[in-house]
C-alpha cells in the first residue's frame, strides 16, 4: 500500500474515533448537567442556605458569615476559594453552605451536598446524613453543639 493511501486510511480511522469521542463527551455533559440540576433542586428543597441563615440570625445574632459554594461555578474574586491552587480544587460536583463565626476561636458549620460514585450524599461537618430536611435540621443542631463543645 502506498504511503498516501495508508495516511488516508488512518485519517478515516481518526475521523471516526474523534467523532465517537465528541459524542461521548456530549452525552457525558448531558448527564452532568442533569445531576447538577438535581443537586440544585435538592439544595433548594432542603433549604440549606435558609437553615444556616436562621441559625446565624437566631443563635449568633447575625454575627456569623455565610458562604455558598457551587463547585461548577467559577469562584468570586476575593473569596477564599478563589485563592486555592489548582491541585486543591476537587473535581466532584458539590454545593457547600458554610456558616462561620468567632466564639472563643474560629467556628465553622459546613453542609456539603454532592454526587459521588455511590450517588447523592449530604454531610454536615463531614458526617454523612440522610438527604432529608429533618435529618439535616438535627445534624445542624448537633454540629453547632459540637463546634461549641456543648
Amino acid at each position: 500500500m502506498a504511503w498516501r493511501d495508508v495516511l488516508n486510511e488512518l485519517k478515516s480511522e481518526l475521523a471516526e474515533l474523534r467523532s465517537q469521542r465528541i459524542r461521548k463527551a456530549e452525552d457525558d455533559q448531558v448527564e452532568i448537567d442533569r445531576q447538577r440540576r438535581e443537586l440544585t433542586q435538592l439544595a433548594g428543597t432542603l433549604q440549606v442556605t435558609q437553615l444556616l441563615e436562621e441559625m446565624n440570625s437566631t443563635l449568633l445574632d447575625g454575627k456569623g458569615t455565610l458562604e455558598k459554594i457551587v463547585s461548577w461555578e467559577p469562584p468570586e474574586e476575593g473569596s477564599e476559594e478563589f485563592d486555592l491552587d489548582d491541585e486543591s480544587v476537587e473535581e466532584a460536583d458539590v454545593i457547600t453552605g458554610i456558616l462561620r463565626w468567632d466564639e472563643g476561636g474560629d467556628r465553622e458549620l459546613a453542609v456539603d451536598l454532592g454526587i459521588s460514585d455511590d450517588g447523592t450524599y449530604l454531610q454536615v461537618n463531614n458526617v454523612d446524613i440522610r438527604p432529608e430536611r429533618e435529618a439535616l435540621e438535627q445534624a445542624l443542631l448537633e454540629g453547632f453543639r459540637d463546634e461549641l463543645e456543648l
